[in-house]
């Protein structure tokens, strides 16, 4: 992505404090992500399963427990982390290369609730007095 490309988000990140990058990844990248994720999750626990799975539960939310940290033991998570697409708008929205911290994924099929109001319990580690959050939204096409 050029940095020309940047610019006309700009002005929306400093109006709104966010913004939405259509197209980001292709639909073929999000469904091999996709894959990858599914086929991992199904493998049972993993790093990280404070609650547990329960595979045969009704409760898809249960039974698909979000994901954390992935980055730490999934190569494929961690290329995902430091994709040079994502470097690039965050780096010039924010005037400096972020600090890649973490990574989390949710499960949420059509139907299923929400995840609830929480209170993080756990901090993170770094030497640096701001936070951003990025979120990369998939969905079935």
């Amino acid at each position: 992505m050029l940095s020309n490309t940047v610019t006309p988000y700009q002005a929306c990140y400093q109006r709104d404090g966010y913004i939405v990058v259509p197209n980001l990844f292709s639909s073929a990248e999000i469904a091999d992500l996709t894959a990858h994720y599914m086929a991992m999750r199904a493998t049972g626990p993993l790093p990280g399963d404070f609650a547990g799975v329960n595979a045969s539960s009704s409760d898809p939310l249960k039974a698909y427990p979000r994901m954390i940290h992935m980055h730490r033991w999934d190569e494929r998570s961690f290329q995902w982390l430091i994709d040079e697409r994502l470097s690039h708008i965050m780096t010039a929205l924010l005037g400096a290369e972020p600090y890649a911290v973490q990574t989390m994924l949710y499960f949420k099929p059509a139907g299923a609730r929400g995840q609830a109001l929480h209170q993080d319990q756990y901090y993170l580690q770094g030497a640096t007095w701001h936070l951003y959050g990025g979120v990369v939204g998939a969905r079935s096409l």
